[in-house]
Order: structure tokens, then sequence, then C-alpha cells
């Protein structure tokens, strides 16, 4: 059956669907959610105030996600990492780095991961992806106004906060610009905060050049060193800080470093404790190991304790 509507019905119905249809675009919080863009370039620097004495490592990206394709180099470019999601059946990372050894100092290497069916090559993007972050308020950060955009996460007794910090020079609506990304860590059965990390970030683009995302020809790359279960994280760090994620690939690493070391500890408390400092140790690591020094550091036996139970080990001197 068929209805006959007067045009003032018709005004009427129109303007209900462009209800409906502003309603589901409505901006979060008010405020139009992040987005990034296809492709960019920023520059960045990581910071690690829980490893070590606090670890700073600079980085820079380029992002093309319709080219498959991204680069990151750390510590200006010490370091290159290509991620090419084109190449063979699921992609490919290539790295060039300097490796230090027993027998070679800064030696530079030419290293190849392939990607599977299971874990195929993506390009890493250097910005978290804002879906289900929310619009919590403005707040100078450091001199500038910015949007805070917060996300929670939680895994277990891992609970996550993220938060973004953008700023928007030409306006509510206009491209976002990032400026400054923070993870706080809380966990509920130690009830303490046990993890951070924050990314500063300078020089976006919308933009980025075509051949900057081409890695070194005729060289000869090989696989990731052992152990393997490390080769992703060697091949691509910055994942585990950009992810949204309770657990991350160097919390995973604490089961076969358990296994390796026959580890069994008394209680769920202590196995969060030795857990918190495994992460933070293996963090120190390859982010040392990523410097390109004349020293490189390794995980051993002690990488669950604490720097007072370093000290103690060590008559008072805790390992830089």
């Amino acid at each position: 059956m068929f209805v006959a509507l007067d045009c003032s019905m018709w005004r009427l119905l129109a303007g209900f669907v462009l209800l409906l249809c502003a309603a589901d675009a409505t901006p979060v919080g008010g405020r139009t959610v992040p987005d990034f863009g296809k492709m960019y370039h920023v520059k960045g620097e990581l910071t690690l105030p829980y490893s070590g004495d606090g670890i700073k490592e600079s980085f820079e990206v380029w992002y093309d996600l319709e080219g498959n394709r991204s680069r990151i180099d750390y510590h200006n470019s010490t370091v290159r990492t290509f991620l090419i999601g084109d190449d063979f059946d699921y992609g490919a990372i290539y790295q060039i780095t300097p490796v230090t050894t027993d027998t070679e100092i800064q030696a530079i290497k030419y290293f190849q991961l392939n990607g599977t069916k299971e874990d195929p090559i993506r390009p890493q993007a250097a910005l978290p992806d804002l879906q289900g972050f929310e619009f919590e308020k403005m707040e100078d950060y450091a001199g500038v106004q910015c949007e805070v955009w917060k996300k929670f996460t939680q895994a277990g007794h891992k609970k996550n906060t993220y938060r973004l910090w953008v700023t928007r020079p030409e306006g509510n609506d206009s491209p976002a610009i990032p400026y400054h990304y923070e993870m706080m860590g809380f966990n509920t059965l130690l009830e303490s905060h046990n993890d951070k990390y924050m990314i500063d970030y300078s020089d976006f683009s919308p933009r980025t050049e075509s051949d900057i995302f081409t890695p070194p020809g005729d060289m000869t790359y090989k696989e990731f060193p052992d152990p393997p279960e490390e080769r992703q994280i060697l091949a691509n760090p910055l994942q585990d800080y950009i992810h949204t994620s309770p657990v991350s690939h160097a919390h995973r690493l604490f089961g076969p470093f358990k296994e390796k070391f026959e580890r069994q500890y008394e209680s769920e408390k202590e196995h969060e404790e030795r857990e918190s400092y495994f992460v933070h140790t293996l963090r120190l690591v390859h982010s040392v190991n990523r410097a390109g020094l004349t020293y490189s550091l390794g995980i051993n036996d002690f990488a669950d304790r604490s720097e007072a139970e370093w000290a103690r080990m060590t008559g008072g001197f805790i390992p830089d």
C-alpha cells in the first residue's frame, strides 16, 4: 500500500533523515576525531621513564598506507627499517643497522623478516589508531593549547590509559597535528602504576616522497639473529608503543624467558612484578642496541630483577 505525502510531510521526513545522518556523524565530544590521513611524515622522540635511568630515543617515520609501505629511522638514520607490504606473498621488513659483537664494533648489517599468512607485514604507523578514543578535555600542554583524546584498555591485571594531545591550527574542524602521546599502565593486583612511555611529535607533514621507501639494493639480507621469539620486536619495535593493547610483544616474550631460565614464582603478585621488571629491561636492551654504541646489551637471567636487587648483587653498582 502506498501513501501520498504532501509537501510539508516530505519536508518533515527529509528533516528527520538529515537529523539521523547528522547523529551518525556527530563528532566525539562535539569535536571531529583526529584523522591524520593515509600518508604522512613525522618525527618523534620516545621516552621510557621506567627503563634504567630513563631512555630517550629519536625516530622518524614515513607512512604510505595506499602504497602499503612505511619506513622508520632511529637516531638520525643510524637504524633504517623498511616495511614493504607488497614484497613476496605477505610482505617483508628490511633493516640496516650497526651491530656490535665480541668480534665486531658497529658493523653494518642487513636483516630481512618475511611476513607469513598468519602475520603479514603491514605499514607501521607512527600515530595510534584513534578508534575507541574519546575527547576528554582541552589542555595547555607545554605552552600549547591541545585537544586531549583518551582510551582505556584492560587485560587481566593490566589497565592502560592512552592519551593523545593534538593541535588544530586552523580551528575545531581543521586537520589535527599530533603533539604528544602517552601511555600510563596500572596493575590492579599490585595496586600501582608500573608502566609508562611517551612520544613527543614534531615536523608533521601530510606528504612524503616515493623514493624514500626503497631499501638499498644489491645487498645480502640475512635473517634476524636468534632468539627467534625476539625477531618481531627487533624488526619493528615501534609497534609496541603505538598499539593500544595492554599485552605487547614485550609481555609475550616473558613466557619464553621463564621457560629458558626455569622461573617459578611464589605468587601471582610476584609474577606480575617480575613480568614488569622484565618488560622494562627488554625495552632498555633493545633501545641501547639501536643507538649504535661501541657495546651491546642482552637479556640474561637477571632480566626480571629490580634495580635494588641489581644493586645488592653488584655491590651497589647498577649497570647502565
